[in-house]
């Protein structure tokens, strides 16, 4: 609740300063500022209607609310940006930093209304891109060589997946495509690096988006470790519904698939008592020397896989920020936000995921699935 909140805040107050910067370029200008006016005034009615009564309206038009909000939110963002860019830019001109009021103030009116719409229609384009990101997830196609055997197999086609964050905003249509892209790839077996849900289960049930989960299947099965998402709320219902649905849930445990490999699952690291990968495989009986891939929601700590023997590490989480800056932020953060690394003789996987959190845009990332072909030798 504190974070719809915060986020509520920071809408009013985008609105607030967004639609000031408007009035101050249209001064003089009745209809454009009546404009600007009804457009920003309606937008936040609009928002607030969907925040405060949700429960009242049709899920459809709820949707709508959520998705238009979010939206607005991620474009006032960028354009707020920009325009405090260009006005420090301009600002920086010699003699001009000493009065910075007075400059603003007696700034020709068509500039200010020529730097107050270039911006926004910039944005706009960003954004539309942005959005073809998302909707048009990407396959991308990894092959690695682990050398041992396993059984009669010497290859191995694994579909990673992650960041579903299925619920409130990523619905049963986003559902329905997402596991119709996975199902495209004929994996012989369907690995998820948690994260499948986003918050409460119930839009998840009200929706029967579990309907569309139970459409994923695979020669050798499908699985997944938790996400930090799945212990947001209702954590116990989320994984009983998962295994239900015929997706494994592995807490700190591993499964022989075939005789041949291991899939392996850790908990997310919002469990303060989870194993170590080495007493996860310890305790699991796993033989090293059959390949054993493991599935670990943040890769915060690779030499933990690495120097517990793991052939194949699978991470996801960073959603490789999501959003400009936010992948360059993510790749502060963590030694592999998003992509390929091999470290020792293990190979590591992150991978940015299909869903998204907020604003449905890939500014600077992609939304994905991997489709990684393991050859043994």
């Amino acid at each position: 609740m504190r974070a719809l909140i915060n986020a509520f805040i920071i809408h009013l107050t985008l609105n607030l300063l967004v639609f000031l910067k408007g009035w101050h370029a249209f001064e003089g200008k009745k209809y454009a500022r009546l404009t600007l006016s009804v457009l920003f005034a309606s937008e936040f009615l609009f928002y607030a209607t969907g925040f405060f009564f949700y429960r009242h309206l049709p899920e459809p038009l709820v949707q709508l609310m959520r998705v238009t909000g979010t939206s607005w939110m991620l474009f006032l963002l960028y354009s707020g940006g920009l325009w405090l860019v260009i006005d420090l830019v301009t600002l920086a001109v010699p003699g001009k930093l000493r009065r910075p009021f007075h400059f603003l103030r007696h700034t020709p009116q068509k500039r200010r209304i020529l730097l107050f719409i270039l911006p926004m229609v910039l944005v706009a384009a960003i954004m539309i891109h942005g959005r073809y990101r998302f909707m048009d997830p990407e396959v991308e196609q990894i092959h690695v060589t682990v050398h041992k055997q396993a059984g009669t197999n010497d290859s191995l086609r694994i579909v990673v997946a992650g960041d579903m964050h299925l619920g409130w905003m990523i619905d049963r249509s986003h559902t329905r495509r997402f596991v119709d892209l996975i199902m495209a790839q004929q994996a012989d077996v369907i690995l998820f690096v948690g994260d499948i849900f986003d918050s409460q289960i119930e839009p998840v049930l009200q929706q029967g988006m579990d309907q569309e989960l139970r459409r994923l299947s695979a020669p050798l099965g499908v699985f997944t470790c938790t996400g930090n998402h799945e212990y947001r709320y209702d954590s116990e219902e989320k994984i009983s519904l998962l295994n239900d649905v015929g997706i494994t849930v592995l807490r700190d445990t591993a499964v022989l698939i075939d005789s041949a490999f291991y899939v392996a699952g850790r908990e997310d690291k919002v469990i303060p008592h989870r194993k170590t990968t080495e007493e996860l495989l310890y305790d699991a009986g796993v033989n090293r020397r059959i390949p054993v891939i493991l599935l670990n929601h943040t890769p915060d700590n690779l030499a933990e896989e690495a120097d517990a023997g793991v052939d194949i590490a699978l991470f996801g989480h960073t959603h490789h920020g999501q959003a400009f800056p936010g992948n360059l932020i993510t790749e502060w953060v963590f030694e592999v936000a998003h992509g390929y690394k091999k470290k020792g003789d293990t190979h590591i996987y992150v991978t940015s995921g299909l869903g998204l959190v907020g604003p449905q845009y890939r500014v600077g990332t992609q939304s994905e699935i991997a489709l990684l072909t393991v050859r043994f030798k």
